[in-house]
């Protein structure tokens, strides 16, 4: 395994030549972006500890302001950094898709005409059209949203329990129960992609020799045979293609549903916590906003 991820960085590396630096700064805007995201709640848990404080005497009115000041500027610096890793992150998976198709066009002409042979042009177009632009939408969403992320889960963690340990539990135990059944549905759903795109390149593949061959098949009048032919490709391009976006539109509400889990089990046991004077109630906001930033990750 391990073989293989060092093969696949190698193949990958070339194309990411002389990016180094603008994914270096993209990967500090990440952390800074992160560090900025799970230090706001913190400052919130102070803002609801001032008013429920001040509810039995006086409210600090200007104190709130400031750290809702602080926190306004807080937040547009974030988005500002999150806005430029993410910019920096699509302009360099496009120059890559541009790097790899280029590739792929220099190396079509230097196959032996055997590959063609034995390979449809309509399958070659795929590999070029089809499946780069798959590789450059997959990058270009998840690449930059992986590092963030990591980065994010990292810092959520630490002040999770630099705030409090119980609730910390609470919170990571009420999340990764609902991801045991993401990661057996996502297990189950990789055939249904790897079988889509291999069906996709199945019909590019004969829609593209019935067009080029059109004039023998209406000289054999093989015209039904051959629609029967396509209809056969279609079907199944439509299985796997309904199946895979399915699962992939079932993810969302159920990674909405594992967030609404945790966000109950935080507010109930913090509420019980509250009432034992455990815990503040500015602590209980606090993670239920930590709740929503450690299932983002994790999705």
């Amino acid at each position: 395994m391990e073989n293989k991820k060092s093969s696949l960085f190698s193949q990958v590396k070339p194309y990411l030549k002389g990016f180094q630096l603008p994914l270096l700064i993209a990967f500090v805007g990440a952390a800074v972006s992160s560090i900025i995201t799970v230090y706001g709640p913190d400052k919130l848990k102070e803002i609801t500890n001032l008013i429920t404080e001040g509810m039995r005497s006086q409210i600090d009115l200007k104190s709130i302001s400031n750290i809702a000041l602080f926190l306004v500027i807080l937040y547009a610096a974030g988005a500002l950094l999150n806005y430029v890793q993410s910019f920096i992150i699509s302009s360099v998976i496009q120059h890559f898709s541009k790097r790899l198709r280029t590739a792929i066009a220099e190396k079509i002409n230097k196959l032996p005409l055997r590959y063609f042979d034995s390979h449809s042009q309509g399958d070659t177009l795929s590999r070029v059209t089809n499946d780069v632009d798959t590789v450059g939408q997959s990058l270009n969403q998840s690449l930059g949203t992986v590092i963030s992320s990591s980065l994010l889960l990292i810092a959520v963690l630490f002040m999770m329990f630099y705030n409090n340990v119980v609730l910390s539990f609470v919170t990571i135990s009420s999340v990764l129960i609902g991801f045991v059944f993401v990661a057996l549905i996502m297990g189950k759903s990789q055939r249904f992609f790897r079988a889509q795109q291999e069906n996709l390149a199945s019909v590019n593949g004969y829609v593209e020799e019935m067009y080029s061959g059109h004039n023998v098949i209406v000289s054999y009048n093989a015209a039904e045979e051959s629609k029967a032919a396509f209809q056969t490709l279609n079907t199944n391009l439509y299985n796997s293609m309904w199946k895979s976006q399915f699962i992939s539109g079932i993810m969302m509400p159920l990674m909405m549903f594992v967030g609404n889990f945790g966000y109950v089990m935080v507010v109930l046991v913090g509420a019980s916590m509250a009432l034992n004077g455990d815990v503040t109630m500015g602590t209980i906001v606090a993670f239920m906003v930590y709740v929503r930033i450690f299932s983002q990750p994790l999705s």
